[in-house]
């Protein structure tokens, strides 16, 4: 059977207006052709839908049933279409976005409240979650776009470096630390040392900035979220080494922070999706806004 959208609207426009000359018009066809499109409609479904009379035009018991799902069909297929539309336009749709606890919480938040203000249609979900799980959710699907920091992306994955930042040491404000003008990491020597898990990208950090202060690294304590280790140093258990965005998560009554130098050891945070894959428009919208609004742009370049 091979019935058409086109054979499907003159067929309701003949019953909705009782000609095949009004239905014509409103097709901007002619009567022949209008009339040879409900013919081949007739002809595909094997059964006559229209009584043509010289006096009247009108529907037989079986086209009157018809009609009814003839209309629900075309009404269905411009809804859907019309769905199309507002995802193209970028008006609806869902984007989900892997990042890590520590971002989710300081640097996504601003970004997700300007785009939800231009792209109120569609709906967000952020998967805050450890750093090693970012990758995974991308590359399986689970999240259309990710953001943290990696040791590496391979060619599956495409990636935008969207800002670099320091290591920084984050101790009770009442430490020597907090007098100090600068900080390096030599001046961590015979600190109890709070870091990040072993295998974690992090502590591949620390470890750098301890190999080049010629100190070892023998932490007190570790943990596998920076706001742990913070909540650790206001109890007074020692001095936490995090990015510095964790810093946000700081209670300044009674923790301070000072950046790692000599050297300074940064971390690079990327914007990563499937290579090969286009993004929906949801998700395209929301990958060019967060790098047309990323607030470190300028460092990121």
């Amino acid at each position: 059977m091979n019935v058409t959208v086109r054979q499907l609207r003159a067929f309701v426009l003949v019953v909705q207006k009782g000609s095949f000359t009004a239905a014509g018009r409103a097709m901007h066809l002619t009567q022949s052709a209008l009339s040879l499109l409900v013919r081949d409609l007739e002809g595909a479904l094997g059964t006559r839908l229209i009584d043509r009379t010289t006096r009247r035009t009108s529907p037989t018991p079986v086209g009157q049933e018809f009609f009814a799902s003839a209309q629900r069909i075309l009404s269905d297929l411009e809804h859907a279409v019309g769905n199309v539309d507002k995802l193209v336009a970028k008006q609806r749709g869902r984007v989900v976005v892997a990042a890590p606890l520590v971002l989710s919480s300081t640097f996504l938040p601003p970004i997700l409240a300007t785009f939800r203000s231009l792209h109120p249609g569609v709906d967000v979900l952020v998967m805050d979650s450890l750093t090693d799980q970012v990758l995974p959710n991308v590359r399986s699907g689970a999240a259309d776009v990710g953001i943290g920091t990696f040791r590496r992306t391979e060619d599956d994955l495409t990636s935008v470096l969207l800002f670099k930042e320091p290591l920084v040491a984050v101790f009770p404000k009442r430490h020597a630390f907090s007098r100090a003008a600068r900080l390096t990491w030599k001046d961590l020597k015979g600190s109890p040392i709070l870091t990040l898990r072993r295998g974690s990208v992090f502590r591949e950090l620390t470890q750098a900035g301890f190999v080049a202060g010629e100190l070892p690294l023998e932490p007190a304590l570790e943990a596998t979220y920076s706001g742990t280790l913070i909540g650790l140093v206001k109890v007074g258990l020692g001095v936490a080494i995090v990015p510095e965005h964790a810093t946000a998560l700081v209670d300044k009554t009674s923790v301070a922070w000072k950046r790692l130098e000599k050297p300074a050891i940064e971390r690079e945070v990327f914007m990563v999706h499937r290579a090969g894959i286009s993004l929906s428009p949801a998700a395209q919208a929301f990958a060019e806004h967060l790098l047309k609004n990323n607030p470190h742009s300028k460092s990121a370049r």
